[in-house]
């Protein structure tokens, strides 16, 4: 049970709820967007998020959109996670998504809430950083169209009243040779110690990581690692271990060495599976 009032207001657009945001907030009101609800309400039933209006953002037609054309996959912020594992349009979201949280959640859980939340693991944005995906936004200056790169610097850096509408991949881009692999302590449905998605186009490896280090991130000096063929298989896994952004970092999940060896073996995997190993 969440234990304060707030206002509700449900948006029939993307215009209509950007005006709704910037008119409650220019009466100084605490105001959030709803989208799955997933974390809002879990955050606000422990009084760790706390709110005078939420904006519910799910019937706005854009963020509804899930459909191919004949060169890209067009995907809504308000698609769930069991809907994008099961139309299965870009399988490596797919295999990514369906194996984040149970059945259950993944049908309350969007693809934009899984992006925007506070939850830092944001598993379902390493194929879209990998496949160097589009988003489509709004806010008070209108909408644009944005290298998903533009938007994600270790969180999605969007302006307060700027929502995530859309995410787009290149068709072309789903179809690529890939790689995924998923570590938990205990039960599937754990958070994660270590998350990859990793695609092979032209012959490179790009590959995105997840709970590693204390933020999701994508690294082009790893990949010219991974991609170096004057190097062996172990020398290659030795100097991304050794040139990662950040530190490695323990929680109750894991010690730093542990997850160290998951990652190591889990490149070694990936090498194995997509080629790049000597």
């Amino acid at each position: 049970m969440i234990s304060f009032d707030f206002d509700y207001y449900q948006a029939a657009n993307a215009e209509e709820a950007v005006e709704k945001y910037l008119e409650l907030k220019n009466k100084n009101k605490n105001v959030s967007y709803y989208n799955g609800g997933t974390e809002i309400v879990t955050y606000a039933r422990k009084d760790k998020m706390n709110f005078d209006a939420l904006i519910d953002i799910k019937n706005i037609p854009a963020c509804s959109v899930l459909k191919e054309d004949d060169n890209k996959v067009i995907m809504g912020a308000s698609v769930s996670l069991n809907e994008i594992a099961e139309k299965n349009y870009f399988p490596l979201l797919s295999k990514s998504s369906e194996v984040i949280a149970d059945h259950t959640t993944r049908n309350h859980i969007t693809l934009g809430g899984n992006l925007t939340g506070r939850l830092p693991y944001k598993e379902a944005l390493l194929p879209l950083l990998v496949a160097e995906a589009k988003v489509t936004t709004i806010n008070k200056d209108g909408y644009q169209t944005r290298p998903i790169t533009e938007v994600f610097d270790k969180r999605m850096a969007l302006d307060q009243e700027e929502i995530l509408l859309q995410i787009i991949v290149d068709k072309d881009k789903t179809k690529l040779p890939y790689y995924q692999t998923r570590k938990v302590k205990q039960s599937e449905i754990d958070y994660p110690i270590l998350h990859i998605a990793a695609l092979k186009e032209n012959e490179q490896i790009k590959f995105a990581l997840s709970s590693l280090c204390p933020f999701p991130f994508r690294d082009e000096n790893l990949e010219e690692i991974i991609n170096d063929n004057s190097l062996e298989k172990t020398e290659k896994i030795n100097e991304i271990v050794n040139n990662l952004p950040v530190p490695i970092n323990s929680n109750l999940r894991g010690g730093k060495e542990y997850k160290e060896m998951l990652f190591r073996n889990s490149l070694d995997a990936c090498l194995d599976s997509l080629g790049g190993g000597n």
